[in-house]
């Protein structure tokens, strides 16, 4: 059996502190619902199903509302339920649900990433670092960057670089400018060979323009 060692009101719910150790986060209504006090034994399982109840359909409407405002991986979702207050519990039955309305899918949420980012003109490497960091699996990840073109990349790549070398000043070291526009590209995730070949292009563009 846990004990409550804190209890603290905050901006429309209560911090409970269970064993000096973890946070439970109960929003005031619940908690006047069923108050709690500093020294009182807590069945934290118990208490959890108690929450579970009253907060899932609260928990369910706001990750919905995350999906509607656009698609999220399950990671993400995940994340701000936590963040937002919502127990563990609470959180894994929201994501059993929204799984299996066919809502949440990490393969489908990283195609469209992937798509996104290179309208954006966005490299390969930059995509990957983008979906694992948002929780995908390797395997969904490499599903979905395996439809990433090398001649689309490479065009991607020359746009932006023809778009910087334009902004050359006149009078600017060249070595420095090209330098420049390869940390640009590869600070937007382009691989070597691909910011190295269109480099080469947009300053051959430029120098023309010179002549």
């Amino acid at each position: 059996m846990e004990v409550i060692t804190g209890i603290k009101r905050e901006r429309g719910r209560i911090r409970v502190t269970v064993n000096e150790s973890e946070d439970v986060l109960v929003p005031l209504p619940l908690f006047r619902e069923r108050p709690l006090q500093e020294g009182q034994p807590l069945d934290l399982a118990e208490y959890d199903n108690w929450l579970m109840v009253r907060q899932y359909r609260a928990a369910l409407d706001r990750a919905v509302g995350y999906l509607a405002a656009r698609a999220r991986s399950r990671h993400e979702i995940e994340q701000k339920l936590l963040q937002a207050g919502y127990r563990p519990c609470t959180v894994e039955m929201v994501l059993y649900k929204l799984a299996r309305e066919n809502l949440l899918d990490d393969a489908d949420f990283a195609r469209q990433w992937v798509e996104s980012r290179l309208h954006h003109k966005m490299g390969r490497s930059r995509i990957a670092q983008e979906l694992r960091r948002k929780g995908v699996s390797q395997e969904d990840a490499e599903e979905a960057l395996s439809a990433i073109d090398e001649e689309d990349q490479l065009s991607g790549a020359i746009a932006l670089a023809e778009k910087a070398a334009a902004r050359i000043k006149p009078g600017e070291d060249v070595r420095k400018a090209r330098s420049r526009i390869s940390a640009m590209l590869a600070r937007r995730g382009y691989g070597w060979d691909i910011a190295k070949e269109a480099v080469e292009q947009a300053m051959a563009v430029v120098s023309e323009d010179d002549t």
